[in-house]
């Protein structure tokens, strides 16, 4: 049994907790907030992949549809132009997807929109073992960009949707890989989900305390400590408590220069992101402004948070530091690490680091 020390209460922590305390470790959950949840408060956040959580569930008890409703998205989004044109996306249907933009943009534009899910789908078998595989692969290098692939769409509208999966995420369409197709690819073959996050956010605490997690909040955290090269616990502003792995899952921007050299890249330069909350029980809305600016969606939170900070120019989905990091026992989890943003994603994140250290 190994002494875990959990930094964050957020999704990433919540899951790290449950599966490692399933795994007989005695794990203990630190968290600055007064209750677990993290950014999960934001809201309603649309997933693909619930795969990866109903995973997580039906190891640990009951599967995940007997503790709360995960249910399909319909439509899947809802495209609206500044000039007029809407378009309600069906959720996980690529002909009637192919129907609702032939019938907003003219015959012939579903099946351009084709084109970029049959690329997503060529980038997903390459990436499928990088991102749910384990940490520190790297996506290999390609020439073409997504706004080479935008170029190629004929309408305009198209062009729009397909480079607001860069801007939404913080990043240049420019520079941002080719790759990104795997995104409407995996909306329109997985589906996009959406559950009770109150709920989800119970459920994994209360069965992570159920086998033994323990919880502490109002925690003010100042960074690993460390013995040599290996950690050797958690720094409060309080004492120190002693630990023979931490999952950090909490942004490293509070440390002093020192400790956040721990985490290799900075992973607090977010490239500035644009937000509109709205009423969370309309269809997931994006808007595409006249300006030709980055889209807006409802259900990102201010700040990009949700998604992670992007770093420089490239993507950061696929520039994500390891869950494994140079200090022995040091491991990370959440939107700022491999495999990246967005809920399945974030727990994918959680599952990669209990599988390295492995059960008790």
């Amino acid at each position: 049994m190994a002494r875990v020390v959990v930094v964050g209460a957020g999704l990433a922590g919540l899951c790290s907790a449950l599966a490692l305390a399933d795994f007989g470790h005695e794990v203990t959950v630190l968290e600055s907030g007064p209750a677990p949840g993290g950014q999960l408060a934001f809201g309603p956040q649309p997933f693909t992949l619930p795969a990866v959580l109903r995973d997580l569930f039906r190891k640990t008890g009951r599967p995940l549809e007997r503790e709360l409703d995960v249910v399909p998205v319909d439509p899947a989004a809802r495209w609206v132009f500044a000039d007029g044109a809407e378009v309600a996306v069906p959720n996980a249907s690529p002909s009637g997807t192919r129907r609702a933009l032939d019938d907003a943009f003219g015959a012939g534009a579903g099946a351009q929109w084709d084109a970029v899910v049959a690329h997503g789908d060529r980038a997903w078998r390459e990436l499928r073992p990088l991102v749910l595989g384990h940490a520190g692969a790297k996506v290999s290098r390609q020439a073409q960009t997504l706004r080479d692939v935008a170029t190629s769409l004929r309408e305009p509208h198209l062009r729009a949707a397909l480079v607001s999966y860069a801007t939404r995420y913080g990043a240049d369409p420019a520079t941002a890989p080719a790759a990104l197709t795997v995104l409407p690819y995996l909306e329109q073959t997985f589906g996009v989900w959406t559950a009770e996050l109150p709920r989800l956010v119970d459920v994994l605490a209360g069965r992570a305390a159920e086998r033994g997690a323990r919880f502490r909040y109002g925690a003010t955290v100042s960074g690993p400590a460390l013995a040599g090269k290996r950690v050797d616990g958690i720094q409060l502003a309080d004492g120190t408590i002693g630990a023979d792995a931490v999952v950090w899952t909490a942004p490293p921007g509070g440390l002093d220069g020192e400790r956040r050299g721990l985490f290799g890249r900075r992973r607090d330069d977010a490239a500035p992101t644009t937000a509109v909350r709205a009423d969370p029980t309309r269809a997931p809305e994006i808007r595409f402004p006249a300006t030709g600016g980055p889209a807006t969606s409802w259900y990102d939170a201010a700040g990009g948070h949700v998604h992670g900070a992007a770093t420089g120019r490239v993507t950061a989905i696929f520039r994500r530091p390891a869950n494994v990091t140079r200090i022995r026992g040091l491991y990370l989890a959440g939107a700022g690490a491999h495999p990246g943003p967005g809920i399945a994603l974030v727990a994918q994140s959680a599952a990669i680091v209990t599988d390295h250290i492995g059960r008790a």
